[in-house]
């Protein structure tokens, strides 16, 4: 065999095992568990939670199993009755806009004075700072445990801005990306072209919180080494453009347990009354693209981006912005 057959193949092997970006996904319905074969003859492999996603590898299911890869990389096998399976897309991502009920907001939509209405590529986008997380459950390294290491080093920065951009939520809710893989690591450089200009400058977006989500519980996450105490996870909050929003339409941001450690006062006992209420928050942090989460378009979120992590938070009370580190 020739060298350049040699090489030809090694190629095409490679291209092989490259995670399709028009790959099936699918949602968590309810606690199930990932499997070695389509059976219950062996232990668990690890628990599912809702509504984490899952791609099939293969559509076809097999004695009522689904063959299925974790957003963390683990192989398996989980009852088709457990998931519920999500269309592939294709072609690049413009989130659309989304009105309130009845096409109407439900409540009139924050002051949009003074805000831009894009985030410009030329805006600041400072290489994130590096923290090992001390918990109670262990050490967490900056890139966590594995998984996509790019986006989790930018998950797990700490460093705040000297500054940030006021931008309109629909700035940060209408901003591209392409369909690809689930890992940065997959991507083209021209899919991460698409996004580079955008990720990791410092915004502050007012909106509405739909719910708070501690993601305790599960398998965890790569970005917090897969730990699922409460205090040492993310918690996911969907940001909605007017009060009474539907969560499909929201954009997500998160907080680390990383930067909370540094914000005693953030609780969800302390945000409970912004949950659902028509006063708004002003939430500041740093834009992030998450690729894990495709398949939640259009039932959680309605863009893969994020600001995350969130490292400061402002509830509307009384009339005036109140920082939530001087809450009660």
């Amino acid at each position: 065999m020739t060298a350049r057959v040699t090489v030809m193949l090694t190629l095409f092997a490679s291209v092989l095992y490259l995670p399709s970006a028009a790959a099936t996904d699918a949602i968590v319905k309810h606690r199930a568990t990932l499997r070695k074969d389509p059976s219950t003859h062996h232990a668990p492999i690890l628990t599912l939670t809702p509504p984490e996603d899952v791609e099939l590898i293969e559509p076809a299911q097999t004695a009522g199993y689904y063959h299925v890869r974790s957003s963390e990389g683990d192989e398996g096998w989980v009852r088709a009755r457990s998931l519920e399976i999500v269309p592939a897309h294709s072609g690049s991502t413009v989130p659309p806009s989304h009105p309130g009920s009845g096409g109407q907001p439900a409540s009139p939509p924050a002051a949009t004075t003074g805000m831009a209405s894009s985030i410009s590529p030329s805006w600041d986008k400072p290489d994130p700072n590096q923290t090992t997380f001390h918990g109670p459950d262990g050490d967490c390294a900056p890139t966590g445990d594995g998984g996509d290491t790019f986006t989790n080093a930018r998950k797990n920065r700490t460093d705040e801005p000297a500054q940030y951009h006021d931008v309109t939520w629909k700035a940060v809710q209408g901003l591209p990306y392409p369909v690809a893989g689930r890992s940065l690591a997959n991507w083209t450089a021209q899919q991460l072209a698409e996004i580079q200009p955008y990720e990791g400058v410092a915004v502050s977006v007012v909106g509405y919180l739909a719910a708070i989500k501690v993601e305790a519980g599960g398998s965890g996450e790569s970005t917090n080494c897969h730990f699922s105490n409460a205090v040492e996870v993310d918690w996911h909050m969907p940001l909605v453009e007017h009060s009474g929003d539907p969560e499909a339409t929201a954009i997500v941001v998160e907080t680390t347990p990383r930067v909370r450690q540094m914000h005693t006062k953030w609780t969800p006992g302390a945000l409970a009354p912004w949950v659902n209420s028509a006063d708004p928050v002003r939430i500041s942090g740093w834009t992030l693209l998450d690729p894990e989460h495709r398949a939640h378009l259009g039932k959680y979120r309605s863009t893969l981006w994020e600001i995350h992590p969130i490292v400061k938070i402002e509830v509307f009370h009384d009339g005036q912005w109140v920082n939530a580190d001087d809450l009660p």
